[in-house]
């Protein structure tokens, strides 16, 4: 496929998607477009447009995209993949995108500007993105973090949350709990997969979750779900509402949840029990009985799959999956 083909589909000339592609001045409903037709063709330039010079070139560079800096989840993996790469005096570039048109501009770029290659974290799902990252790998080093369950051909890792959830709700479980509320995002397979477990095991232990047990809020992967949390657990504690414990599927959540817990006067593991989710600086500084990810075994197998997809002797993709563990702290209790 080449720019001529782009052309053709979207009906302008071949000048002016050189002009897009090249972030030159284009018309504003003219790049919506072109951004449109170049998602639907899946297409990705077949050579850098923007060659960066051999001397740039002498050391390799990795760039790490993905869509929050303010959740830990994130931050910490970037960092400990710049650790990695720092012990082999490599250049390493984080790149945030917070919507999907911004990853897909930013996987775009990233392809042109010289980058040896690029380390997808936990980034957004969907088919067409899926479509998108098994093209863009054919060509260039992708090495892909993610939860959803979908086949790529890149190299890619998995953190099997469902396993993950099962022991969070064996545990709580094991304490006595018969009534354990969840809060969540409301997008994200993640969230709907740990809803999926967390309500299929009270139902088999024979305590049917009630339907406002299941708690929303918004912007749970930002700064600012701290805050949505809290509203929404206190409006939920406030209806009177009492789970002998509360499981949340980010770290994030947590502080909001504790935050409302302490409005109403309630101590964590003493009036109501609380499991996270990452286990990131922010549940080892709560004291909190969390389902560690392995973010930094995470972060170490994605470097060894990048040198694998630049060094490696074989180019068929490899996947790994990694096993997350439980946690135990201080802020569950046995009831």
């Amino acid at each position: 496929m080449t720019i001529t083909d782009i052309a053709a589909k979207a009906g302008v000339s071949i000048a002016t998607v050189s002009r897009f592609l090249n972030n030159g001045p284009v018309k504003e409903e003219t790049r919506k477009m072109l951004e449109n037709v170049i998602r639907e063709m899946n297409y990705v330039p077949n050579s850098p447009l923007q060659k960066a010079s051999p001397s740039s070139l002498q050391k390799e560079s990795i760039a790490i995209l993905t869509h929050s800096i303010s959740n830990l989840y994130s931050s910490e993996f970037a960092e400990e993949v710049t650790n990695q790469y720092c012990k082999s005096n490599t250049m390493c570039y984080t790149l945030c995108c917070t919507n999907m048109d911004e990853e897909y501009r930013s996987i775009m770029d990233m392809t042109t500007r010289g980058f040896s290659g690029a380390i997808l974290h936990d980034l957004a799902e969907g088919e067409a993105l899926a479509n998108l990252y098994n093209r863009v790998g054919q060509k260039f080093p992708l090495v892909i973090v993610h939860s959803y369950p979908v086949d790529l051909e890149c190299n890619s890792i998995t953190v099997n949350q469902e396993k993950g959830m099962k022991d969070a709700m064996a545990y709580l479980l094991r304490l006595g709990h018969k009534r354990i509320a969840y809060i969540s995002g409301e997008i994200g397979y993640s969230f709907k997969i740990k809803e999926k477990i967390w309500r299929e095991e009270l139902e088999k232990s024979g305590n049917p979750p009630p339907k406002q047990d299941a708690i929303k809020a918004e912007n749970t992967d930002f700064e600012a779900g701290v805050e949505t949390t809290h509203q929404a657990v206190l409006k939920y504690l406030q209806n009177g509402n009492r789970p002998s414990a509360i499981f949340t599927a980010n770290d994030i959540m947590a502080l909001g949840t504790i935050a409302a817990l302490q409005d109403m006067g309630l101590k964590v593991g003493e009036d109501i029990s609380l499991m996270s989710h990452d286990n990131t600086m922010l549940a080892k500084s709560y004291n909190l009985t969390c389902v560690d990810m392995k973010i930094r075994s995470v972060a170490i197998a994605a470097v060894d799959l990048m040198n694998y997809a630049l060094h490696g002797s074989d180019s068929t993709p490899r996947h790994i999956t990694i096993s997350p563990t439980l946690v135990e702290r201080s802020s569950c209790r046995a009831v």
